[in-house]
């Protein structure tokens, strides 16, 4: 369900701060930020809350507020789920600051959303250490297993807003997704959120790959 925004934590009252106060660029590239006294999320990845440059066809997969992974199966029936790494690997740097410690290792799950042979979604999900031993303890045993049937079937878990950005070479994100899935378009669009359980976050960000760069036919 949304979460009001002032009942958010910290980190991510930050970062509805960013997104909803700073005119948008163009793209997530490497920009500088327009107003200094607010966080700086990073300088090329620059999350909006709106989907207004989004292509039409794009925009109800990325507004989708329910399990992207149950979308997907309605519309792909030769669904399957890829894992290609899982581990403690260092955040990005426009994730870091919304955990404790920025500097630390985090829990890392990173897997391609396919349909046969095809990428669909790149998807990145992180969290704290402390955060798997405690409300995010399954996502070390999730295995082949979409997270996102874990994370709706459990009804005390809370999602934050939306946040979405287009994202280019210049991304960590862009680059993994093109190193799991092959060539991509210049720009892809991505999203993320936070899911709460209790005090502990899971950040998730799901990057739309080739298929959905391409307009439907009429």
């Amino acid at each position: 369900m949304d979460i009001p925004t002032n009942t958010l934590d910290q980190p991510f009252r930050h970062f509805i701060a960013v997104i909803t106060k700073q005119k948008r660029p163009a793209s997530c590239g490497i920009i500088k930020p327009l107003l200094t006294d607010l966080p700086r999320m990073h300088d090329f990845a620059f999350w909006r809350s709106t989907l207004a440059r989004a292509p039409r066809h794009l925009r109800p997969w990325l507004s989708e507020r329910g399990s992207l992974t149950r979308r997907l199966i309605s519309h792909f029936p030769d669904f399957s789920l890829r894992v290609l790494r899982q581990g403690l690997y260092p955040a990005h740097q426009d994730e870091g600051r919304f955990f404790s410690s920025p500097a630390q290792s985090l829990a890392t799950r990173e897997v391609l959303l396919c349909s046969a042979d095809q990428a669909l979604v790149f998807a990145h999900s992180i969290t704290s250490p402390d955060s798997l031993r405690r409300g995010f303890h399954l996502l070390g045993r999730t295995g082949s297993k979409p997270l996102g049937a874990l994370l709706f079937a459990d009804p005390t878990i809370r999602r934050s807003r939306l946040a979405f950005c287009q994202i280019d070479r210049r991304h960590p994100l862009w680059q993994k997704a093109v190193a799991a899935a092959g060539p991509q378009a210049a720009i892809l669009w991505a999203r993320r959120s936070f899911f709460y359980s209790g005090q502990d976050q899971l950040l998730v960000t799901e990057v739309f790959l080739a298929p959905f760069n391409r307009k439907p036919t009429p």
